[in-house]
C-alpha cells in the first residue's frame, strides 16, 4: 500500500509544483516536473523502503508476502533498492534525459515483472497483504515512466540531452 502511496504522492506533488509554478500550459516543462517526481519519489523513495524491509527486515517482510525468508536473497535485493535509490535521488541533480532513462529503465523491467509475479501468486491463492497491494504500483509506476518519457522525447529538442 505505501509504494501506491508514493506514486500517488508523486503525481499530486507534481500537480502542485506544476500548479503553483503555473506551467499546466508548457507540456515539455510540465512532462519534465511530472517525470522528475515519479522518479524521485514513486522510484527513489520505494527503494529506501525496498532496502529497509528487505535487507534490515527480512523475516517480516517475507512474512507479509506470504513467502519463505530468504535473508541471503532478501539483502541482495535490498541492495538493488538502495541502488535504485541512489541512482533515482541523483535525478534531482543530474538533469540529462538520456540518464534519467538509464535510472528508469531497468527498475522498471524488474517492476513489470515482480508486478505480474504477484498477480500469478495471488491467482494461485496467495492473498497476502504484501504480495496483492503491491502488484498495482509495479505495473502502474512503469506505466507512468514510459508514457512521461514518451511525452519528453517527442517534446524535446532531438540535440538538447539535458532536462
Amino acid at each position: 500500500m505505501i509504494f501506491l502511496a508514493l506514486w500517488v504522492l508523486a503525481l499530486v506533488g507534481a500537480a502542485v509544483h506544476v500548479g503553483i509554478r503555473r506551467q499546466w500550459s508548457q507540456a515539455l516543462q510540465r512532462t519534465r516536473v511530472f517525470l522528475c517526481y515519479q522518479l524521485t519519489i514513486a522510484l527513489g523513495l520505494s527503494g529506501i523502503l525496498v532496502f529497509v524491509g528487505h535487507a534490515l527486515r527480512p523475516s517480516e517482510t517475507a512474512a507479509r508476502i506470504g513467502w519463505p525468508a530468504s535473508t541471503n536473497f532478501q539483502f541482495e535485493l535490498g541492495g538493488f533498492g538502495l541502488g535504485l535509490a541512489v541512482a533515482a535521488l541523483l535525478c534531482l541533480l543530474i538533469r540529462s534525459r538520456f540518464y534519467w532513462l538509464g535510472v528508469a529503465f531497468t527498475p522498471s523491467i524488474f517492476l513489470v515483472v515482480a508486478g505480474l509475479n504477484h498477480l500469478r501468486e495471488a491467482l494461485g491463492g496467495n492473498l497476502a497483504p504484501y504480495n496483492v497491494l503491491t502488484a498495482a504500483p509495479d505495473l502502474l509506476i512503469p506505466l507512468t515512466l514510459g508514457w512521461l518519457f514518451f511525452r519528453l522525447f517527442r517534446l524535446a529538442p532531438s540535440g538538447d540531452p539535458d532536462i
